[in-house]
């Protein structure tokens, strides 16, 4: 992972600290997009010489040129996972400043409901130095703004203001016009401000509905301490367990622990969901969720659990998601959809039938730390409006 750059993880963290007392700290909000920047153009110049001298081992061929290029295919790995985790700083700035359920937007595609394709590398990028004197420019004028590039979240656009909730969008051209792709860009980002602005859209993201946001009436509760606290302690002890809500589990342990299943087996779960948080990191798979680097709170948590030194596992209980909704009133089921994923559906009136939230908004209680009991609340605040409107 990051191995020996903790200085600079030590510097992104500070930075990052000093944003979360006081977003109106623009000297910090510049300082850690610069180094962000520098990390992971130094990250990217590591990838581009070793795939050069991967090309020429397997050019040469012989005996120990398969044994060496698969040295450094894992080394080119390393630096990939050392960009990203680079960027995951960046999504800290973007969640930070910003609502989630907005930044969801900014990372799918407009017209389908694909993730959008990243960007590709910094280094080298045409329009690089315009994208910085824009920013520098933004940030002199006492408007926080984030290089796009630096995170893994934001898809569209080269530059985000942030001084709203919602995210607004900057194309940096460096010439007078703009070719097919550049007008394609635009058209997308004004139906995303579009959306921003009105609070509704047609056809966003390939959705032929017309698509409603609303505000939660209930304040969203996670467990964020509890999560901390069981790192910590894992980091202390060997392994550490919380349970912060009925069906719920938070599970931390060390290198040093090869078998869990001691640690699992007093654990009494019905329907067992569970999900190793380390592997969503390892795949780079976070993104579109609030960032890890911004729910762990703790530099060393934060740290053990980037270098993979602890492991974090979420267990929750799927039953209780009809539980919880029955307790509310409201009948509710739980059944496999056509991938083997599971479907939460309750039971709304004059919704005509049962009707559920998406499976990722149900991942959001593995990956944010959400309470089950407020998502469920949550979803039927949500799906009784919709309900509503549409009767």
């Amino acid at each position: 992972m990051l191995g020996y750059r903790k200085r600079s993880f030590t510097e992104a963290f500070a930075l990052l600290e000093a944003l979360r007392a006081n977003k109106a700290d623009f000297t910090s909000l510049k300082k850690l997009q610069q180094l962000l920047l520098r990390e992971i153009v130094r990250a990217e110049k590591k990838i581009r010489n070793l795939k050069a001298e991967q090309k020429g081992v397997q050019k040469a061929g012989g005996k120990q040129a398969a044994k060496r290029s698969s040295q450094l295919k894992v080394r080119i790995e390393r630096y990939r996972q050392n960009a990203y985790i680079w960027r995951c700083f960046g999504d800290a700035i973007a969640f930070l400043y910003m609502d989630k359920h907005a930044l969801k937007q900014v990372f799918f595609n407009v017209m389908n409901r694909n993730p959008k394709n990243t960007a590709g590398f910094i280094l080298g990028k045409d329009g690089l130095a315009m994208e910085i004197a824009h920013l520098e420019y933004a940030l002199e004028q006492k408007v926080p703004s984030l290089l796009t590039d630096l995170t893994n979240t934001i898809r569209h656009g080269d530059i985000c203001l942030m001084d709203g909730p919602d995210p607004y969008l900057i194309e940096v051209k460096v010439g007078n016009k703009l070719d097919r792709r550049g007008k394609k860009q635009k058209r997308n980002i004004e139906v995303l401000h579009g959306f921003f602005e009105n609070d509704k859209a047609r056809g966003l993201r390939g959705i032929q509905a017309e698509i409603r946001r609303q505000e939660f009436q209930t304040p969203e509760r996670t467990y964020v301490v509890e999560i901390g606290d069981c790192i910590a302690e894992a980091i202390k002890q060997g392994h550490a367990t919380r349970q912060p809500e009925s069906g719920l589990y938070y599970i931390a342990f060390t290198k040093d622990i090869s078998d869990i299943s001691q640690i699992l087996a007093p654990l009494k779960v019905k329907e067992p969901w569970l999900f190793q948080l380390n592997e969503f990191k390892a795949t780079r798979a976070w993104a579109p969720y609030s960032p890890f680097t911004l729910t762990l709170q703790n530099k060393e948590n934060l740290w053990a659990f980037i270098e993979g030194n602890v492991v974090v596992l979420v267990l929750f209980d799927l039953e209780r998601l009809t539980t919880i909704a029955k307790e509310k009133g409201y009948d509710a089921k739980l059944e496999p959809d056509s991938e083997g994923l599971p479907e939460f559906k309750i039971q709304i009136p004059d919704a005509g039938g049962y009707v559920g939230p998406s499976a990722q908004f149900l991942a959001r209680i593995p990956m944010e730390f959400v309470s089950p009991d407020w998502l469920v609340t949550a979803s039927i605040e949500m799906l009784v409006s919709a309900a509503q409107a549409q009767a």
